[in-house]
């Protein structure tokens, strides 16, 4: 009988500290750096999750050419990607989805700008990262065709006309176009 239960405690302790290898880490800082609530983060998640699910479901090699983006009930969708019949898609499946308040869509025509872009983001990232003054971990960046497009939720304007600037800073970006939403 006395075996049972430090056979009992064992088993905790090796289910808690199997629990906390598998904790997502990043996801619980991540949220804790967000500036939505809990509530909010959750919402938005379901969201995209729903409207990515959709678009995989018609077409998973073209739904990953569009980004989902879902900041307070907002989503964003950005991608390269010349088939309209898809972007339509894409637009209409956004709408109708629940809980959606509004969509706006940064979708341009595929180009062969790839490496550039590639480049023209790891520096824009670098940069973001770089500065002191800016908490850029809650600001996502796309490159297209030469052109950064920012979505995200910031600190403050301040921090959103900062993001601009540094990325506006960088050689190559032809244009910035920002999405990052400070606080109300």
């Amino acid at each position: 009988m006395n075996r049972h239960p430090k056979i009992a405690c064992f088993l905790i302790i090796v289910l808690a500290l199997s629990c906390a290898a598998w904790t997502p880490w990043s996801a619980i800082y991540e949220s804790a750096r967000d500036e939505r609530s809990v509530a909010d983060q959750t919402v938005d998640k379901k969201i995209s999750l729903t409207i990515k699910t959709t678009l995989a479901d018609k077409d998973a090699k073209k739904a990953l050419k569009i980004h989902v983006y879902c900041f307070l009930r907002h989503v964003y969708l950005v991608g390269a990607i010349d088939d309209r019949e898809f972007r339509d898609f894409a637009v209409d499946t956004a709408k109708q989805a629940a809980d959606v308040k509004q969509v706006y869509t940064h979708l341009v025509p595929e180009s062969d700008t790839t490496a550039d872009d590639l480049t023209i983001a790891a520096k824009v990232r670098a940069a973001l990262i770089a500065s002191k003054e800016l908490s850029s971990t809650q600001v996502e960046t796309e490159t297209l065709n030469g052109e950064v497009v920012m979505v995200g939720m910031v600190r403050s304007q301040a921090d959103a006309d900062l993001a601009v600037s540094i990325a506006q800073g960088i050689e190559g970006v032809r244009k910035v176009t920002s999405y990052l939403i400070p606080p109300k």
